[in-house]
């Protein structure tokens, strides 16, 4: 059956059911795009992403954030977080200035997804769980470093990772939660006491849930327990098959459901590129056969994956069907961020933000803020 979403100055101005044709109402009059046989879905929101084709967002200027804006909206992706790992206070400054800067621009740049912020991963994480971070860099809870980061960013700071059992990181989760950034729990060697507290004093999200943090046991549950546990968290999970066992997130799945999972992709600078070495931060990765490890092979150093490619792995290792997999890479990240109301939905009024996706749940098109970004060939020219 036929079905129509008609754009209209960026927003989604009509829905009908069942739909695989796209009307944008343009000054040159309206382009009808019909999508064939294949899937139109919101566009992915990922909450954790320190770079992509080359770019990474450490130490970046404006326009490197923009480069790797550009590649993964070539994946789909319609917003993101530029998400930086822990380095020297005054290298994250300037960091978090470019990402301001890169996020104020993203209303008026077309051709990339949208940059809705900054995701700091550090430095307030725990010294025994660094994973391919540098932890010279990690820090006890520091209100000032804190308010310095937030005023480089001009507001931009969105989503915070914290370890709540640092010397005065409760009084620093408050602070975030009373500035509206959203509190994720991970690089963390917390108790279930410890961190169900800090879910209690506003924390709603686990940073890489499995990753980084000590593993469960059954007389010590630790952060694990607190952030399966509660209703209040919600779980990033990097389905790539590499970082959680497929065992593993049908197990996260089955206690947190649909609902309490946000895909993510810890994406480097080498996704989507050969394989050789790359940086993230200071620290040289390599990438190889699809994964990417720190330079002795000892650590997973972010990943390769793209945002299409967590959602049809969502599908493949979850045994779920495509809408919740998506759901999982769109409503729910745009729940947390508070963006629900306008993103991550097909609905009369929300930004025109969404993706074309083909039979194995590739993007083949991209659309942020009603204007194509990777235009999708209609099925007559693809026979779809």
């Amino acid at each position: 059956m036929a079905g129509e979403v008609v754009v209209q100055d960026g927003r989604i101005a009509r829905v009908d059911l069942d739909v695989n044709v796209v009307d944008v109402d343009g000054s040159t009059g309206p382009a009808v795009l019909d999508l064939g046989a294949r899937w139109l879905v919101p566009g992915f929101i990922d909450l954790h992403v320190h770079g992509g084709g080359g770019y990474q967002v450490n130490g970046a200027r404006a326009e490197d954030i923009a480069g790797l804006a550009r590649f993964h909206a070539g994946h789909g992706t319609t917003g993101l977080l530029a998400t930086a790992v822990a380095a020297a206070p005054d290298e994250l400054v300037a960091t978090m200035e470019s990402i301001g800067a890169a996020a104020a621009a993203a209303g008026r740049r077309s051709g990339a997804a949208r940059v809705l912020g900054a995701h700091l991963e550090g430095p307030f994480l725990s010294l025994g769980l660094p994973g391919a971070m540098d932890p010279e860099w990690f820090l006890d809870s520091d209100p000032a470093l804190l308010r310095r980061l937030m005023l480089a960013g001009g507001g931009c700071l969105a989503l915070m990772t914290v370890a709540p059992e640092l010397a005065g990181a409760r009084g620093l989760v408050e602070e975030l939660v009373e500035a509206g950034v959203v509190v994720s729990l991970g690089h963390t060697a917390a108790s279930y006491e410890v961190a169900a507290a800090a879910v209690r004093a506003g924390a709603r999200s686990a940073t890489h849930v499995f990753n980084a943090m000590v593993p469960f046991h059954h007389r010590a549950p630790g952060v694990l327990g607190a952030v399966l546990e509660s209703e209040r968290v919600s779980c990033e999970l990097i389905c790539d098959g590499v970082h959680v066992s497929p065992v593993a997130a049908r197990l996260v799945h089955r206690l947190k459901g649909c609902d309490g999972i946000h895909l993510v992709t810890d994406a480097m600078a080498g996704a989507g590129m050969p394989d050789g070495v790359y940086r993230l931060g200071e620290r040289a990765v390599r990438v190889g056969g699809g994964r990417a490890v720190s330079a002795d092979g000892a650590t997973l150093a972010g990943s390769t994956l793209t945002m299409d490619r967590a959602v049809a792995n969502a599908v493949r290792m979850l045994g779920i069907p495509m809408q919740e997999a998506v759901a999982m890479a769109s409503g729910n990240p745009a729940r947390l961020l508070g963006l629900d109301d306008r993103r991550g939905a097909i609905a009369p009024g929300f930004d025109a933000d969404l993706a074309v996706l083909d039979h194995e749940l590739r993007a083949r098109g991209t659309m942020v803020a009603g204007e194509w970004v990777v235009k999708p060939a209609a099925a007559s020219e693809t026979g779809a």
